[in-house]
């Protein structure tokens, strides 16, 4: 059975990792690391964040897109 899996981005994450490898396992174990959330065009609306600075924490739903496949070993 094909696996399919279909989401329209509303933004990206962008990190020093142009690839997995070299990627802490814990992010709590380099604390110099950041990341940037770029918003695409049509989502760049101060007024969807406002509020944010008042949250500790935000949830992220993201997916691995180079590691979807067919099959799994």
């Amino acid at each position: 059975m094909s696996q399919k899996f279909s989401m329209t981005p509303i933004a990206h994450i962008h990190s020093d990792f142009a690839e997995k490898f070299g990627v802490p396992r814990q992010s709590g174990l380099v604390e110099e690391l950041e990341a940037d959330i770029v918003f695409e065009p049509a989502y760049q609306n101060p007024d969807a964040l406002r509020g944010l600075e008042d949250f500790s924490h935000i949830w992220l739903i993201w997916v691995f897109d180079r590691a979807i496949r067919d099959t799994w070993s």
